[in-house]
């Protein structure tokens, strides 16, 4: 009873994952495709799409399909045969018809009596050269309300694959095992394989790179926060002084604004600096280049405007006592007096 449960759960899953379709058909093609294309290839098949019943006949009308194929120079023509015998050939005069990426033939499929008997549908281009080492591209992908079936093939980059496994090898960082065996694969013909292992060294070579230039700016960021750290205490020092020494600086007001749009430099230049930490957090490198050449240009500039401010303040030239300190001053002139008188007589009772 409990592997029957099983088996009817596990059968329940299949069909949940299996995509509804629009009506219930079935479909073959002339053709029985290779495991791997190369680009420049030239294809022609065709395939032919039937409604499963009566019923499945009937949904199939009163729809729009689109038939779709990724292949170069390519061309699409289908035939829709109704069941009274009928036929409509696309593409026609009011069809879309595009090619872009391939080719792409729109067209709407009125409602009939009886229905749609078959679609018959004829694919011919060249496959497309890719840019990477393996992809996967639609022969003929057909939708109807949603996806029909999407007919993909293998296309292989051997030129890719050879200058990849080459730079690969000069990596120091790369897996060196992973990387023979991608190699063997690669001269067996098995490139799906081989792909898979070339990702997972391409993977880890630029988590290594990613890493080595992290360190980089990472030191970068430290000694442009140890510029902006010395400017800090160059303006908490003028601070200070502004504080101290108001009511004896002469230009107090001009030294105080300028102060204060050095100060909110200088916290602009702070969370510039932390969002550097994130463009390179994220790996966003050529951004970062530009937000640390912004930075270092404007360090510059704050931090001759803080010391040419801290030269500027002036102080009142003033000789104000106040009682206490003439008392000391006439203090010490007594003394002064006394003490030369003393000496003068001592000097004259030697001479006696």
């Amino acid at each position: 009873m409990r592997a029957k449960s099983l088996l009817l759960i596990a059968t329940l899953a299949a069909i949940l994952t299996i995509p509804a379709s629009a009506f219930d058909f079935d479909y073959s093609c002339s053709k029985t495709f290779d495991d791997y294309y190369f680009g420049g290839e030239y294809l022609y098949f065709t395939c032919t799409i039937i409604p499963a019943s009566s019923s499945d006949s009937k949904q199939a009308d009163d729809t729009e399909y689109t038939f779709l194929t990724n292949l170069d120079s390519s061309a699409i023509t289908v035939t829709v045969e109704f069941k009274d015998g009928k036929k409509h050939l696309h593409p026609a005069p009011d069809d879309d018809y595009e090619k872009i990426n391939g080719t792409t033939l729109s067209f709407y499929i009125p409602e009939t009596d009886d229905g749609v008997e078959e679609i018959q549908v004829a694919v011919s281009g060249y496959v497309p050269v890719i840019e990477k080492r393996l992809e996967n591209i639609s022969a003929l992908k057909v939708t109807a309300d949603e996806e029909l079936f999407d007919l993909q093939i293998t296309v292989v980059n051997k030129q890719k694959f050879y200058s990849d496994l080459k730079e690969f090898e000069k990596e120091s960082c790369a897996d060196e095992k992973k990387l023979r065996e991608a190699k063997t694969l690669y001269n067996e013909g098995k490139y799906s394989e081989a792909e898979k292992l070339l990702a997972e060294v391409e993977e880890a070579i630029n988590e290594c790179h990613f890493r080595t230039l992290k360190e980089k700016y990472d030191e970068e960021i430290d000694d442009l926060k140890s510029q902006l750290s010395k400017i800090t205490t160059t303006l908490a020092f003028i601070q200070y002084r502004l504080d101290y020494d108001r009511e004896k600086i002469e230009n107090y007001d001009e030294m105080m604004e300028e102060w204060r749009n050095l100060t909110l430099q200088r916290e602009q230049l702070d969370n510039e600096i932390d969002e550097l930490v994130e463009l390179v957090s994220k790996g966003q490198f050529s951004a970062a280049d530009e937000k640390i050449e912004s930075i270092s240009s404007n360090l510059t500039s704050l931090k001759v405007r803080a010391e040419t401010l801290k030269e500027s303040i002036n102080v009142k030239n003033t000789f104000e006592f106040d009682l206490v300190t003439l008392a000391i001053i006439a203090g010490g002139v007594a003394v002064i007096i006394v003490t030369v008188y003393t000496i003068v007589s001592i000097r004259r009772r030697d001479k006696w």
